[in-house]
């Protein structure tokens, strides 16, 4: 070997070669030990990854659940705490006792009352021990008779349902899943079969305060399918086992039949964590979060191996990758080291200057070209980098506080000189402030994105410094999403010229942007000023003017000195107020629409009012409306909906204009509500919907919103319409229509169940099959044979 490197021309050079063939080598390392860095960093960011999703998922779980057990919490202390209860429970029942009606009160009033109880919620009722008596809504019965006829429990028999849950002393206690037996519908003269369901038990004795005293139960069950469904998404996206744990360490309900054994039971401490566990042979990752609420704990069991998977292939094309570099890069690295010796020599001697270098080389070349090149070279691009992001940033900074009246300008040659590296330059102290607002850009693009939006402000900032005659300039400073601010300078020498150039500004900017962008804007600007302050001064008139685009209207050029004289008064007498009131709950629609044009043409269109009293006069109007509605007895939420807040609904409109066909829209949608309410009227409607419920009846479409849409009506009014005018359910009677429709397609035996839902307006036969099982009972398979069978039998 030293024979070859003399041969090359290297002398003395072994200590470098050793030093290069070892750096080569250590080359060949860094992949190698990166490789094998980077698969423990993804198994370990794998497990972390996996654990965090549990516990995330956990604690969502945990809020999702503690958020029904309020509902739970809401009314056993709403039952509890009715003052009617306590004086129940000392009674002693007597079938012929004034007191039975007591019962029957507290059972009306009380138990009947709440309305907001999910189906979280399966049913709930009041054990009164003196009189043996329960209590639920719609039922009064003996525990005896309740137990056997409507509740009772698989696996317990009514003595110690009675002795382990009603008369025993429990606070608030969940007690274990179990399986409940129920009677389909709640009539004794039925079948005593029942259907089987998990629940789970709260119970609270009565009245609490003392162990020895029990005079009765507040029981509640809940529908265990319930939490399931919320343990579907967890258990299937992990394949993971779900418990949940009360304080002693009983489990209240769980996805897995195995039940937990002691020794896991012990490592769930705290209000939360995760830790590995080995149950029956296989490792397992266990997850927990406790509930402050009532102790109990989430526990989620993750088989290892479900993420495992994925270490153990990269584990394999890793070795494989090793051995390949190992075996490449050790050829690699004896062939390479003493060929980049010479080029590294000079590279070295050019960096030293051209002059040679004498001494032995310490195998720091490397580091000293790295340092030496890339460093400075580095070092000076992230400094122009650097300087280049944060000039812009520090430019629209300054810019946005300078219109604000943050900061005073210095237009002198000493201050204009400290503000030349952001590129800003004032010719003298003389302002003016145009604020831009864009109305819409979905005729520049309908997609309406942040970056959409961002384009139309670069735009319009762009336009507005280019229209701008020299020696004048303008900076654009971006104050919102929507808004746009273009900041004037002008020479002194030109004041007289100044009041043109702005209006010659503004409408070229208007014009330019509107026609040839596509995008809608308004245009406010604030008088020139002179000094210090001039700047926030005339921003704030230009903010002013664009007040007034709720009078003038969006797509508007607004001066402030053309809205300095207005009045402080608008047109809206009280005898114009009744004449509006009576054209309205006389029907009389065209009438009412006209005056209320009449009371916006003398208003806004000679442009003298304020935007304060302009939406004070709206809020009388708007009070009139309910003004109306509440003297004819009609249901607001019967015309416009639960959803919609009125006022908030007339005032989400930015102009006069839309204010105003959104409140004729309003009268018009009442006074058709009026007309619809007299007796001809309401036959005749109820005629035209019958016809058209028996026209489209096959209609997937058809509902309320369909009906709503052809009546010109809300969906609420023509529920609440129907009702009361057939004393039936329109969905009901969608529903029994199409099942008679069914029906008769049911003799021909070449169509399927699919196929007759189809044909009666069903997308799928899913919701036909429970439609109709409603209605008949049986399902329309069943329904078919019955059929089927009895042709046959009179056919014999």
């Amino acid at each position: 070997m030293q024979w070859l490197l003399r041969s090359l021309g290297f002398r003395n050079l072994r200590s470098v070669w050793i030093t290069m063939l070892i750096s080569n080598l250590v080359l060949l390392l860094i992949p190698v030990s990166m490789g094998a860095f980077l698969y423990t960093k993804v198994e370990e960011s794998l497990e972390n990854g996996a654990n965090r999703s549990n516990q995330a998922m956990l604690e969502q779980l945990k809020l999702s659940l503690d958020s029904k057990l309020n509902e739970v919490d809401k009314l056993a202390q709403q039952i509890i705490f009715d003052p009617k209860l306590e004086y129940l429970l000392k009674l002693n029942e007597d079938q012929n006792s004034p007191d039975r009606y007591k019962f029957i009160e507290f059972m009306r009033d009380t138990l009947s009352r709440p309305g907001n109880i999910t189906n979280f919620i399966m049913d709930y009722y009041v054990y009164f021990r003196n009189s043996d008596l329960v209590l639920k809504s719609g039922l009064l019965t003996d525990s005896r008779k309740f137990y056997d006829m409507y509740y009772s429990y698989q696996g317990m028999s009514y003595e110690q349902w009675r002795d382990g849950m009603l008369t025993s002393f429990h606070t608030m206690a969940y007690l274990p899943s179990a399986t409940l037996l129920r009677r389909a519908e709640y009539d004794p003269m039925q079948s005593i079969e029942k259907t089987p369901l998990n629940v789970i038990t709260f119970t609270q004795s009565l009245p609490g305060r003392d162990r020895r005293d029990i005079t009765g139960s507040f029981v509640i069950l809940i529908d265990e399918s319930q939490i399931k469904e919320m343990f579907a998404q967890i258990e299937s996206a992990s394949d993971s086992s779900i418990y949940i744990v009360d304080g002693e360490g009983r489990t209240i309900m769980a996805t897995d039949r195995e039940p937990l054994p002691s020794a896991l039971l012990s490592g769930i401490n705290g209000t939360g964590g995760l830790f590995n566990h080995t149950l029956n042979g296989d490792e397992k990752v266990v997850s927990y979060t406790a509930s402050k609420k009532e102790g109990w704990k989430y526990v989620l069991v993750t088989p290892r191996s479900v993420f495992m998977q994925q270490v153990l292939l990269i584990k394999k094309w890793a070795m494989i990758l090793f051995g390949l570099c190992l075996a490449v890069g050790l050829l690699a690295a004896f062939t390479i080291a003493y060929r980049n010796y010479s080029p590294l020599r000079k590279t070295v001697n050019t960096i030293l200057g051209g002059k040679e270098w004498k001494g032995r080389l310490s195998g720091n070349e490397y580091e000293f070209i790295v340092q030496s090149i890339e460093g400075s070279l580095h070092e000076e691009k992230n400094l122009r980098s650097l300087l280049a992001q944060q000039t812009p940033v520090i430019r629209s900074n300054f810019l946005s506080r300078l219109i604000r009246g943050q900061m005073e300008v210095d237009a002198s040659h000493t201050g204009g000189h400290s503000l030349r590296f952001m590129d800003i330059h004032f010719v003298s102290d003389y302002f003016s402030v145009i604020v831009v607002q864009l109305d819409s850009i979905s005729r520049f693009n309908p997609e309406a994105s942040e970056e959409q939006w961002a384009l139309a402000r670069f735009i319009i900032s762009n336009i507005g410094m280019d229209m701008i005659p020299s020696p004048h300039q303008t900076f654009a400073v971006e104050l919102d999403r929507d808004r746009v601010a273009l900041l004037n300078n002008y020479e002194v020498e030109c004041k007289d010229e100044v009041s043109q150039n702005i209006k010659n500004m503004t409408e070229s900017l208007k014009s330019m942007v509107e026609e040839r962008f596509k995008i809608d804007i308004t245009v406010a600007a604030g008088l020139p000023h002179a000094g210090a302050k001039s700047i926030s001064e005339s921003y704030a008139e230009a903010l002013a003017a664009l007040e007034y685009r709720i009078i003038k209207g969006g797509g508007s050029i607004i001066y402030f000195e053309d809205i300095t004289n207005v009045h402080s008064h608008y047109y809206y007498p009280i005898d114009i107020e009744v004449q509006l009131i009576n054209f309205v709950r006389s029907g009389d629609t065209e009438n009412a629409l006209k005056l209320l044009d009449t009371i916006y043409m003398m208003n806004f269109e000679s442009g003298s009012i304020t935007p304060e009293l302009g939406r004070c006069l709206f809020f009388n109007i708007t009070s009139t409306f309910l003004k109306i509605i509440n003297a004819t007895g009609q249901e607001q939420n019967d015309i416009l909906g639960p959803e919609v807040d009125l006022v908030k609904d007339i005032f989400s409109y930015e102009t006069a204009e839309g204010m105003h066909k959104r409140t004729k829209k309003l009268y018009e949608m009442l006074a058709e509500t009026l007309v619809t309410e007299r007796t001809d009227h309401r036959v005749q409607l109820l005629q035209d919907m019958s016809e058209f419920l028996e026209e489209h009846i096959t209609d997937p479409n058809m509902g309320l919103g369909m009906i709503a849409d052809r009546f010109d009506m809300t969906p609420q009014y023509i529920s609440t319409f129907y009702k009361k005018q057939s004393g039936m359910n329109l969905s009901d009677y969608i529903v029994r229509r199409r099942v008679e429709l069914a029906k008769q397609h049911m003799c021909d035996k070449d169509l399927t169940n699919a196929q007759i839902a189809q044909l009666v307006g069903y997308t799928s036969d899913v919701v036909f099959i429970r439609a109709f099982k409603k209605i008949e009972g049986v399902t329309p398979g069943r329904y078919r044979e019955n059929l089927l069978d009895y042709a046959s039998g009179d056919a014999g």
